[in-house]
C-alpha cells in the first residue's frame, strides 16, 4: 500500500496529463495577458473586428476576438485582454484577423505585447496601418522583436 501511496503521490503534472491523454500544451493553463498599442496619430482608431492568434513554440491558441466593453483600438491608447489559454510554450508571433469595416475601418497599429503565465513578455512590433482585410485564412502575421 505505501508503494502505491509513493507512486502517485510522485506523479508530476506532465505525466498525469500523459496518463489522463492530454498534451503538455493542455495540462498547463494560464493567464495571457495581451496589449495592443495604436498609433498616436489623427483617424488611427478603428471600429473593425479584430481577432489574434498567438503562435508559441509548444502549440497556437485559438482565434481570440479583442473587445473590451467600450471603445477599443482608439488613437494613442494601449487595450489591455487576459485570457486564459493553454501552454503554448514561447510565443513566436500574432496572427492577426483585421475585418477593415465599420464606420472607422482602417488602423493604425503601434504594435502587440505579450506577457506569458511565467513573465516572458514578447513585443511584435508593426508600426504601420492596416488598410485592407487579413482573412483568418490569409492573416497578418507579427513575428517577435
Amino acid at each position: 500500500m505505501k508503494h502505491t501511496a509513493r507512486a502517485i503521490v510522485g506523479f508530476t503534472a506532465a505525466g498525469l496529463a500523459a496518463m489522463l491523454g492530454l498534451g503538455s500544451a493542455q495540462a498547463a493553463a494560464g493567464n495571457y495577458h495581451i496589449e495592443s498599442r495604436t498609433c498616436n496619430v489623427e483617424d488611427a482608431g478603428t471600429d473593425s473586428r479584430v481577432e489574434v492568434r498567438l503562435n508559441g513554440t509548444a502549440t497556437s491558441s485559438g482565434w481570440i476576438l479583442l473587445d473590451n466593453s467600450g471603445d477599443d483600438r482608439e488613437r494613442g491608447r494601449t487595450d489591455v485582454y487576459d485570457k486564459t489559454l493553454s501552454n503554448l510554450g514561447t510565443v513566436t508571433s500574432v496572427d492577426i484577423y483585421f475585418a477593415n469595416n465599420d464606420d472607422s475601418p482602417h488602423w493604425c497599429l503601434e504594435e502587440f505585447t505579450v506577457r506569458t503565465p511565467t513573465g516572458v513578455t514578447t513585443i511584435h512590433p508593426f508600426h504601420n496601418w492596416l488598410t485592407r482585410v487579413y482573412s483568418k485564412t490569409s492573416p497578418l502575421r507579427l513575428n517577435a522583436a
